[in-house]
């Protein structure tokens, strides 16, 4: 089961827009968990970011066998990178993704919900694939690709490459 934790304020829309398609990819149940607030420690000193491993550390871990994904719509950063659009921890059990720079407006173009959709499905099914024990792909198709901009993220798309999809299963 795939635990989806909304941190923060989040339209539940786009949680309902993760359900299905996050349960065709791992086959497995997805359902929206409780709500959680954003730690207050997590924001840094200057106010506008978040740091990404004190709001995954926040996240409860899952049942045995369940993962958690926490979701939250701030802009986010770990120590050594300016900014992520994800991150999952090392025990395989929680990950996290930020919707913050998936989004056109965030760039100062205009609104494509679609394409903000598909970027948001992207990152979920990465971040959940580091929690399912797979590390980064050197296939830029592959969606466990590490992606640095939004242009790579758009490239690889959501899909596993073969390799990746074998070792999933």
């Amino acid at each position: 089961m795939i635990v989806l934790v909304p941190i923060g304020d989040i339209d539940l829309a786009v949680l309902e827009s993760l359900r299905q398609p996050l349960a065709a990819v791992y086959r497995e149940e997805v359902v929206i968990g409780k709500s959680l607030p954003l730690p207050p420690e997590s924001l840094n000193p200057e106010g506008r970011q978040n740091d990404a491993e004190a709001i995954l550390e926040s996240i409860p871990n899952a049942s045995r066998g369940a993962r958690s994904l926490g979701i939250a719509d701030v802009d986010l950063f770990v120590r050594g990178l300016n900014f992520v659009f994800g991150l999952a921890d090392d025990a395989g059990s929680r990950a996290l993704i930020s919707l913050w720079r998936l989004r056109q407006e965030a760039y100062g173009l205009p609104r494509d919900d679609l394409l903000f959709r598909r970027r948001a499905l992207t990152e979920a099914v990465h971040e959940l694939g580091h929690a399912h024990g797979l590390g980064r792909c050197s296939s830029a198709s592959c969606v466990m690709h590490f992606s640095n901009s939004l242009s790579e993220t758009d490239a690889k798309g959501c899909e596993f490459c073969f390799d990746c999809r074998r070792k999933m299963e």
